[in-house]
């Protein structure tokens, strides 16, 4: 891939939007744009790096290697600002919330589970990370 300076998220959207809506006329409906202009917008991401992301089969795009790879980030990119939005709402999100945990070596394990319990009982998902860490001389 050729070497960009930055990435235009909008043109990202916009390529995002065809691959998720089956094409070009109901991206442009989705994103209340004209055909034309959704099309000059993949194509001046497609300049910016370098690839084609679309190949013509007949009448219908086919993404291409390099846009199947670029799609898979487009997804995460735009799934997670979904997930923002809906956290700053106060909605759920698809993410686990995280609880990391530092356990002494010579706390024994059974009263660090103990202690744990109540977090992997939760009704929300909880990414438990518990670390152990060595004695400190003082």
């Amino acid at each position: 891939m050729a070497a960009m300076d930055w990435l235009n998220y909008h043109h990202l959207l916009y390529f995002w939007t065809v691959v998720r809506e089956g094409g070009v006329v109901a991206a442009g409906r989705k994103l209340r744009l004209s055909q034309p202009t959704v099309t000059g917008q993949v194509r001046a991401l497609e300049q910016a790096l370098g690839e084609k992301l679309f190949e013509r089969a007949g009448r219908k795009l086919v993404l291409t290697e390099v846009g199947r790879y670029v799609y898979r980030y487009a997804d995460e990119i735009f799934t997670l600002g979904n997930e923002l939005q809906n956290g700053l709402k106060g909605l759920p999100t698809a993410r686990p919330r995280k609880l990391l945990v530092g356990v002494s070596e010579v706390m024994p394990k059974l009263i660090a589970h103990r202690l744990l319990e109540p977090a992997m009982r939760m009704s929300d998902e909880v990414q438990l990370i518990c670390t152990e860490t060595g004695r400190r001389s003082c």
